[in-house]
């Protein structure tokens, strides 16, 4: 679930970042968008896009309303013992993940969020592994003024089957590309 991972870093590399580019020029911010399930011409079984999709979708919804509600359902698939893990290898458990991104989300307005499941292989019948790419576009505001901010995430998350539902256990960030006003603030991973 590439909104822990993209949006909360992307958020502190805009804040950080957002001084040195407060003359820069506004860039016109994207209209909202729907997610999509399935990037076009992969094989990603049709059973996984069903499971995962309305999980994912919960995702976007909490980026373009920033509803407390919402957040609460798209953290609410991370499972107790989910475990985020950046692109240097830093561990984040899920409590911190949720209050950081809580923390973010009151400086960012969200104008378009599409989640693309890129593949995915399915272990055992309890486990699926998917690659999914994150894009989402708004303004985040910072001490001299509102930015626009667009990201893009690529992540390899684990899903467990508990108790009839899909879980999110694990969320290993692979790429990571921040623009801010524009300009590319950050890209790093494959």
């Amino acid at each position: 679930m590439d909104f822990k991972s993209a949006f909360v870093f992307a958020a502190a590399v805009a804040l950080v970042a957002a001084p040195a580019l407060a003359d820069a020029p506004s860039a016109t911010p994207a209209a909202a968008s729907t997610t999509a399930p399935a990037a076009a011409g992969t094989a990603v079984p049709a059973a996984v896009t069903a499971a995962l999709s309305p999980r994912y979708n919960l995702t976007c919804t909490a980026v373009l309303s920033g509803a407390d509600k919402d957040l609460q359902a798209a953290f609410a698939v991370m499972a107790p013992e989910f475990v985020q893990t950046d692109l240097q290898g830093k561990t984040q458990k899920r409590d911190e993940v949720v209050a950081n991104a809580e923390q973010q989300m009151k400086m960012f307005h969200g104008t378009a969020c599409n989640e693309t499941i890129d593949s995915a292989t399915q272990p055992d019948a309890n486990t699926i592994v998917a690659t999914v790419t994150q894009k989402i576009e708004g303004q985040i505001q910072a001490p001299d003024a509102n930015h626009d901010l667009s990201a893009t995430d690529k992540t390899q998350d684990t899903w467990k089957l508990q108790n009839g539902t899909w879980m999110e256990t694990a969320s290993k960030d692979l790429r990571t590309l921040v623009k801010l006003d524009g300009k590319v603030v950050q890209d790093d991973g494959q």
